[in-house]
């Protein structure tokens, strides 16, 4: 089962379960992701912790899906899918949370910024390497970022594709907290999840709505203002320059092994 569901009382668990391929996305997985978040928020569900099994959280979009991209429509397929997963985890009704533990790379890094909460242990690190791919991120995703950590810090982790841990993620503003292990980070994420839980879920959802409207101000502008089309975005997904580099990614990973 590529995802882990478990629910308890208001709680849900939803954990990327794809330990052989560090929980790499899968286009599957984020075509399930809003089908799974409906659910369990339809069951009653307050509070949605989602993490990755394995000592992992996921280590962004499934490479192989992203090789066999060829032509504009299955681009569109594949970076309407990673939108439309991206996006229910931030309009989830429910308070989501993520648990990181591990590697949080690529589209999980962004799954865990359009968490509501991102709590995070010593062995975490994040990056979006965008940039080294020539993929091309939409604006809703990089307004998001810049809206927890700046714009400055948003330049650093895409123009150099840095990876940093998660003391530095949370000094920037990328996780609320960090802890020494993950025993200690399991501990914590349910005990926050529970209070959560039995606070006001109008309350949550009011403060949740008015937020996430601010992270797409810029639809409104002028288009020669405005960040990348979704045509521009998917177009990325089967560029030359695309190819060229996952082409000499996988030569050093070959040279490497």
């Amino acid at each position: 089962m590529a995802f882990l569901l478990k629910v308890e009382d208001a709680v849900a668990t939803i954990s990327f379960n794809r330990p052989d391929a560090r929980n790499a996305i899968s286009k599957a997985m984020w075509r399930e992701l809003p089908k799974l978040l409906s659910k369990v928020t339809n069951e009653g569900v307050r509070v949605i912790v989602i993490t990755g099994e394995a000592q992992c959280f996921a280590a962004g979009a499934d490479i192989g899906e992203l090789i066999a991209v060829e032509d504009q429509a299955a681009a569109d397929d594949l970076s309407g899918a990673i939108a439309d997963g991206i996006e229910a985890v931030a309009q989830a009704k429910a308070a989501t949370i993520a648990m990181i533990d591990g590697p949080c790379l690529g589209g999980g890094c962004l799954v865990a910024a359009a968490c509501d909460l991102r709590y995070a242990s010593q062995l975490a690190t994040f990056s979006v390497p965008i940039a080294k791919l020539g993929i091309v991120l939409d604006q809703t995703n990089v307004l998001r970022l810049a809206g927890l950590i700046g714009p400055a810090w948003t330049k650093e982790m895409i123009y150099g594709a840095a990876t940093i841990d998660s003391i530095t993620a949370q000094s920037i503003g990328l996780v609320n907290d960090y802890f020494e292990d993950k025993d200690q980070l399991t501990d914590f994420v349910y005990r926050k999840a529970q209070i959560i839980a039995a606070n006001s879920l109008t309350s949550i959802l009011g403060v949740k709505a008015t937020i996430n409207s601010l992270y797409g101000p810029n639809r409104d502008l002028p288009e020669a203002l405005r960040g990348p089309t979704a045509k521009e975005v998917s177009a990325s997904y089967y560029s030359a320059d695309l190819k060229a580099r996952l082409a000499k990614l996988f030569r050093a990973t070959s040279e490497q092994g």
